[in-house]
């Protein structure tokens, strides 16, 4: 008998399928502020798109920006200066060792000992149910709010001093910040536990550093592939108190003199990496450490000015 396979869902999409099928958290926000509805925004995306290849985040963003005259969704509500008024100290707490110990009291188990049931994992599960049954506080939401914020003003932090290493690079003319380390932080429901089953809004988290690179040559990609290293050695030095790895940065390669799309920094060690899947899509390595992904386009509307910050342009 094979496995068992999960039949698709039927009926209209909703804006969790179409989540899954690659529209963001921050699109489907914009797209509920349109009035749109999640049955009918396929439909309306088809008859009134601008090309054939447009992507409906793409037709999204159009249809909003003619609206409303921004690229991101806003809530009043969720302006930085408000978090302040919730007291930091009324945040989430529960005692974990406690909860242990008590387990292990009630069970009479020594940790250690030869006869030691496996009870880790029902203790963990007693942890679970303990988070579960603690009521989400506005100090515990204020408190992610600060962190998702503290995590987008570092990441701008370290777009900058890479900027400044890229500056000092002859064939690069031009960097762009985009992505929403360039954009006003927005509120959505994060996959976090606690907020995610109440469906609380926090902050968007910033995932990467999304910098588009306008170079005469490719051919720089692997001194720029050091510079994140080096960047990233140098963040503490730098007043960066946070942990930033140099897969963080995407950093997208844009020819000065034709606007092709050549590809992204690959942060692998070796140009073909052995044994790496991704070094075997086709075009992979033309450039010596410029990857290509598969079935990605960087197109315009992820840096229009409402959508990105431009952070060094040669003269």
């Amino acid at each position: 008998m094979g496995k068992h396979r999960k039949q698709p869902k039927s009926g209209p999409p909703t804006w969790s399928l179409l989540k899954e099928a690659g529209l963001s958290e921050r699109h489907v926000l914009m797209a509920q502020e349109l009035g749109l509805e999640a049955k009918n925004i396929q439909n309306r995306f088809h008859e009134t798109r601008s090309s054939p290849d447009q992507l409906l985040l793409e037709w999204i963003e159009d249809v909003f920006l003619e609206k409303f005259g921004r690229c991101f969704p806003l809530d009043e509500s969720a302006m930085p200066a408000l978090q302040a008024e919730h007291p930091s100290d009324d945040i989430f707490t529960i005692d974990e060792d406690k909860i242990l110990n008590d387990y292990l009291n009630e069970h009479g188990i020594v940790p250690g000992s030869d006869d030691e049931p496996d009870w880790y994992g029902e203790a963990g599960h007693l942890i679970e149910e303990a988070e579960k049954n603690t009521p989400v506080t506005r100090g515990e939401i204020a408190r992610e709010d600060r962190l998702m914020l503290v995590r987008q003003d570092q990441f701008r932090k370290a777009a900058r001093l890479l900027t400044k290493k890229l500056a000092d690079m002859p064939p690069v003319q031009k960097v762009v910040l985009f992505g929403s380390v360039a954009l006003p932080l927005w509120k959505e429901v994060p996959m976090h536990s606690r907020m995610h089953s109440r469906r609380i809004k926090i902050f968007h988290e910033c995932q990467n550093i999304d910098l588009a690179v306008w170079v005469s040559t490719p051919s720089i990609a692997d001194t720029i592939r050091r510079a994140h290293s080096a960047v990233v050695n140098e963040l503490l030095d730098n007043e960066v108190h946070f942990q930033i790895a140099h897969h963080f940065f995407s950093t997208h390669l844009i020819d000065q003199a034709t606007g092709k799309y050549h590809g992204v920094v690959c942060h692998y060690g070796q140009c073909p990496k052995r044994q790496k899947e991704a070094c075997r899509v086709p075009g992979c390595g033309e450039h010596k450490f410029v990857r290509v992904l598969p079935e990605f386009q960087l197109k315009p509307e992820r840096l229009h000015m409402l959508n990105s910050q431009i952070l060094f342009e040669r003269p």
